[in-house]
C-alpha cells in the first residue's frame, strides 16, 4: 500500500511540474506577441511622422515668406497633410525680438509641431 501512494504522489508532481513548465512558456509566448504587436503599431504610424513635420515646416515657410499673413492661417498639401500656424507678437507670451510662430502640421493620426523665434 505504501508502494501505491507514492506512485501517486509522484504522477501528482509530475502533473504540477508540467503545468508550471507549460504556464511560463504561456507567459513567455504572450509577453512576445505583445512587444510584436506593440512594434507593429508603432511602424504603422511611423510613415505618418515626416509628412506631418513637413506640414509643420511648410507652414512656418509660408508665413515667413508672406510678412502680411494673418496671425492664424491653415492650410493643406497635397498629401493630405494640414497644417495650422500661430503668430504671436513679442511680448509676454513671447519672447523673441519681433514673434513667435508656431505651426502644427497633421497626417492621419499624428501631430507634429515647430516654433520659430524670430
Amino acid at each position: 500500500m505504501y508502494h501505491d501512494m507514492r506512485k501517486y504522489n509522484e504522477q501528482g508532481i509530475a502533473l504540477l511540474l508540467t503545468l508550471l513548465i507549460l504556464s511560463g512558456i504561456i507567459s513567455i509566448a504572450l509577453g512576445v506577441s505583445n512587444i510584436i504587436l506593440s512594434e507593429l503599431r508603432l511602424g504603422r504610424t511611423a510613415g505618418h511622422l515626416v509628412p506631418a513635420f513637413f506640414a509643420a515646416d511648410s507652414g512656418i515657410e509660408k508665413v515667413l515668406t508672406n510678412r502680411d499673413a494673418p496671425a492664424n492661417i491653415s492650410g493643406s498639401l497635397l498629401n493630405g497633410a494640414t497644417f495650422n500656424v500661430t503668430v504671436t507678437a513679442a511680448g509676454p507670451d513671447c519672447s523673441a525680438a519681433s514673434f513667435c510662430i508656431e505651426s502644427t502640421g497633421v497626417f492621419g493620426t499624428t501631430r507634429r509641431a515647430i516654433e520659430v523665434n524670430y
